[in-house]
């Protein structure tokens, strides 16, 4: 149970309750996923069953699916902080750790419950959402398997010809058909030039022979996300298209046989960014190697050269080295769990076609 693992953090940091109003975050401990934006309050007091509040319009899906907890609606007109003011009050509580508050609701709690400490503390989440369990490891794998039927129709079906939102169409209808929930983020397919923007996203843009295309995009099972990038050549390559696309692999590969449990992720970066820099492209790779992915598409940990973080067997990152030229760009994208040894790739699509 997972509310367990909070509630020991919880008690580990003489915090007596931890609030929760990321949607991500309910379902994570709960059970129970509304839409983007919902209004929900889930109250994990650490010596008491965590309470779960609710619009009318989420009650009677939270009441059928949440699980570990107490769920209430709170009926139209009335006031979800005046309910959690008086939650709070009931129970005497001094110190609440928050994930997510707007400044109005931070405001008014504090100023309705002078004598209890509000303080923002994400890493007590995230401390439990960056190692998946089982269950979520299997539905990322589900969601890598989406991902990889997108990635692959997508680079039988970029041509000559065609245009970009086109491409975007074809892989977010595989994937959906296939029983995908949605994409885990606005899918990308950057041509020629374009496919130097690393968020190139899709437009009306018409595909040419000789374009570079960048297609980056995920699927979602269960909530959890994947995340894969394909770089095709339309037609025959120029050298330079042959040249960097040999070496966005080579850093690709290298940086994946080094993942595994105990590494520090800054090693991972420096190990693809060492490989592109030998070949002179070093100030064209302009992101970090890779982050974590899960429910959310961007998570902990980071792999870049700023990151102070260090792997852990059930994290789940990206491994995705670019170079982008004035002209044109390349990057190639796999999420690879890690293990005690060594990293598993999720995503398998063939890398590219041309």
């Amino acid at each position: 149970m997972r509310i367990n693992g909070l509630k020991k953090r919880l008690a580990e940091n003489q915090v007596d309750a931890y609030l929760i109003t990321n949607v991500k975050n309910v379902y994570y401990f709960t059970g129970f996923m509304d839409i983007a934006g919902a209004e929900l309050s889930l109250l994990v007091p650490v010596d008491d069953v965590p309470l779960l509040l609710t619009p009318p319009l989420s009650f009677t899906a939270a009441r059928e699916t949440a699980s570990d907890c107490l769920v209430e609606e709170v009926p139209v007109g009335d006031e979800p902080l005046n309910r959690l003011v008086t939650e709070l009050k009931n129970q005497q509580i001094r110190v609440v750790g928050f994930d997510d508050l707007s400044i109005a609701w931070y405001l008014s709690l504090t100023q309705e419950l002078g004598s209890t400490r509000f303080m923002q503390n994400q890493s007590m989440v995230w401390g439990l959402r960056r190692v998946k369990d089982e269950e979520e490891i299997h539905f990322m794998k589900k969601a890598a398997a989406l991902t990889d039927a997108g990635a692959t129709v997508g680079m039988e079906f970029v041509g000559d010809g065609v245009r970009e939102y086109e491409v975007a169409a074809e892989i977010e209808y595989e994937m959906r058909r296939r029983g995908s929930e949605g994409v885990a983020f606005e899918t990308v397919v950057a041509s020629g030039p374009r496919s130097a923007y690393p968020h190139g996203l899709s437009t009306d843009r018409i595909i040419k022979r000789g374009d570079s295309v960048v297609m980056d995009l995920g699927a979602v099972y269960r909530g959890y996300r994947s995340d894969i990038t394909r770089t095709v050549i339309v037609g025959k390559p120029a050298l330079n298209q042959v040249r960097v696309l040999n070496l966005v692999m080579a850093a690709q590969e290298e940086a994946f046989k080094a993942i595994r449990d105990g590494v520090n992720a800054r090693d991972i970066d420096t190990i693809a960014r060492n490989i592109i820099e030998a070949e002179g492209y070093g100030r064209y790779f302009i992101h970090g190697l890779g982050h974590g992915v899960g429910l959310d598409i961007h998570e902990p940990p980071r792999l870049s050269q700023q990151s102070t973080d260090c792997l852990k067997a059930g994290n789940v990152v990206t491994d995705e080295p670019g170079i982008y030229l004035p002209g044109f760009g390349v990057r190639i994208e796999d999420t690879v769990l890690v293990h005690g040894k060594n990293g598993e790739r999720l995503t398998r699509a063939n890398y590219f076609e041309g």
